[in-house]
């Protein structure tokens, strides 16, 4: 079965930046803490979002039985990690 190819989506910097970010698993307070072009958390909330309604990201959390859901309310209990799709979308936008 062959992968389908991703419609590329132009992505605002901050969410690009936060893709960047989570290659590898990163709690809501490091992105936070480790984005530059944004120092709103509720701002830096919403870009989370938009990349996990793209599905470029996913949450990680090991401590619940489901790792992939993740409560909007709780950001801060949650880790982010990019997708296969993430990745690749990083790859044609010269990201990685």
């Amino acid at each position: 079965m062959e992968r389908k190819k991703i419609t590329l989506i132009e992505l605002p910097e901050l969410e690009a930046e936060i893709l960047q970010l989570c290659i590898f698993p990163e709690a809501f307070e490091s992105i936070v803490d480790e984005v530059l072009t944004e120092k709103k958390e509720s701002v830096i909330a919403d870009a989370v979002k938009n990349l996990l309604h793209y599905k470029l990201l996913i949450a990680a959390n090991h401590q619940n039985s489901m790792s992939w859901i993740y409560d909007s309310d709780k950001m801060r209990e949650s880790s982010f990690k990019a997708t296969a799709d993430g990745v690749e979308w990083m790859e044609a936008n010269g990201q990685v």
